[in-house]
């Protein structure tokens, strides 16, 4: 079970390394304090979700409650691979090379979005909520820091195509909800 959630957290996460590095690339810093913002948002969201698959477990059968959570993570999976990722995530809206706390905000929940559905989907198949929801946030922050750190000093990751993380998570997730069916 740790196993299972440790991997759909990764999943969910692997987002942040991608958006990290582009942000690095160009140059744009990500305080301490940014970090936190986006980790606290994550949180409310991953546990927000798992909240609503808690309500949508009661209204359906176990087992199919568990069908219909394998199915989410297939089609949240494919969606993220196959999504046009030709628009890269940037949320310096001023371009003052620095993430204030409103685009902290706007990031954080752009981040998130994936983690929703993912969460939902993860109740349902049977996921500590305090564990899944604190393990996100964290792969987020951290993530996120490492790709920063990566993009503003390894500048040669230019070569390395930007949406490979956010497929590797798709794929991930593809692969956990085949296993769960």
């Amino acid at each position: 079970m740790l196993l299972n959630i440790l991997i759909l957290a990764i999943s969910s996460s692997m987002d942040s390394l991608g958006i990290g590095i582009t942000y690095g690339l160009k140059k744009i810093h990500l305080r301490k304090w940014d970090k936190l913002i986006l980790f606290c948002i994550s949180i409310l969201i991953t546990f927000f979700s798992i909240f609503i698959g808690k309500f949508l477990g009661n209204i359906f059968d176990e087992n199919i409650f568990k069908l219909i959570g394998s199915l989410i993570l297939l089609v949240m999976g494919f969606f993220i691979v196959l999504k046009n990722d030709k628009n890269e995530y940037t949320f310096d809206l001023d371009n003052s090379k620095d993430i204030d706390c409103k685009e902290a905000i706007l990031l954080g929940l752009a981040l998130s979005l994936d983690s929703f559905c993912i969460g939902i989907g993860a109740y349902a198949l049977g996921t500590n909520i305090l564990i899944f929801s604190l393990l996100v946030a964290f792969l987020q922050y951290l993530f996120l820091t490492i790709g920063n750190f990566l993009g503003i000093h390894l500048l040669n990751l230019k070569n390395i195509p930007q949406n490979l993380w956010t497929k590797i998570s798709g794929i991930i997730l593809i692969l956990i909800s085949i296993s769960k069916l």
